[in-house]
């Protein structure tokens, strides 16, 4: 009896290689014929047939003929086109920021699409490196998917909440998820013995859309979105108009001078502020008054710290 089980688990393990090298090679883009796969793996082709009919029947492949192949779209063709490798390259450098873990298994993959072609390019992406932390990311992505409920503990708290949506605001991952009707922010790395929950939830598509906007860490989606109204120096205008401060950004006034009035939406004082800090001196307050009174404050502080002088 022991024998036997040991022999079928030994089939298993052949079946498991036959189809593992076979479902690589067409995501390669190869054309498979039935005949030289029977003669390669010493099986029958009636056997071959029924890997490609039944065993793999799931998969996005197509017979062309008397051959198979992966449907257009799936496969992991090698790329020369520069527009191509240049969006490899950029993915690349953000897969090495995530961390060691990502970076190894990022770079046999594009070694492979880029075919030995280089672009000389490099970025410094700063993430946190959530190598060791794989199998959460997946557990949260499947509950957003699934729209399934996610229980996890917190702070020494346990939680029950909706997730919605997995972020990084300044290189650091959070967890964007309804927890008793009131949205909140977990930091991911602190999340314990997280499990799905066998009960779905109706997400709030006004809410999933409003996430969209978050500009960082300080973004609160239990708050009405309110916009503000900036001015801009001529010196960095070409930048916003390169990379807009937020999605919602919108040009409204255009100076002779070159300067520009741009407005855009925000959900908290908070949240505005890392904006006006990192474009100081070139950004102003035109609207509202208490976010201008707010970045007034803050640029006193700063004064105070750097002079060591009490009067601004």
């Amino acid at each position: 009896m022991l024998e036997s089980s040991m022999n079928k688990s030994h089939d298993y393990d052949k079946i498991l290689t036959r189809l593992t090298t076979i479902l690589r090679r067409l995501y390669e883009g190869d054309s498979l014929g039935v005949t030289e796969l029977a003669e390669e793996f010493n099986v029958s082709t009636k056997t071959i047939q029924r890997d490609f009919n039944e065993r793999l029947i799931r998969f996005p492949i197509e017979k062309e003929g008397r051959r198979w192949r992966m449907k257009p779209g799936f496969r992991i063709e090698k790329v020369q086109d520069l527009d191509n490798l240049l969006v490899l390259e950029i993915l690349e450098t953000i897969a090495r920021g995530i961390g060691s873990e990502f970076a190894l298994k990022s770079d046999k993959l594009f070694s492979k699409l880029k075919n030995g072609s280089q672009v000389p390019i490099h970025s410094y992406v700063s993430f946190e490196d959530i190598s060791g932390h794989a199998a959460l990311f997946k557990l949260i992505e499947r509950a957003i998917t699934e729209r399934r409920m996610l229980r996890f503990n917190y702070h020494g708290k346990q939680r029950t909440v909706h997730p919605y949506r997995i972020v990084n605001f300044e290189g650091y991952w959070y967890l964007l998820a309804k927890d008793d009707e009131v949205v909140k922010k977990f930091y991911a790395l602190e999340i314990e013995e997280p499990s799905i929950i066998d009960r779905n939830f109706r997400p709030d598509t006004k809410l999933a859309d409003l996430m969209k906007g978050a500009l960082n860490a300080w973004f609160d989606p239990n708050n009405e979105p309110f916009e503000i109204h900036l001015l801009a120096k001529k010196e960095i205008v070409k930048y916003l108009e390169r990379r807009p401060l937020s999605p919602w950004q919108t040009i409204v006034t255009q100076h002779r001078n070159g300067d520009i009035e741009i407005t855009l939406k925000v959900t908290s004082i908070k949240e505005a502020l890392p904006l006006l800090r990192a474009w100081m001196p070139d950004l102003a307050v035109i609207s509202p008054p208490s976010l201008k009174k707010a970045f007034e404050k803050e640029l006193k502080k700063a004064w105070q710290f750097q002079t060591g002088h009490e009067e601004f």
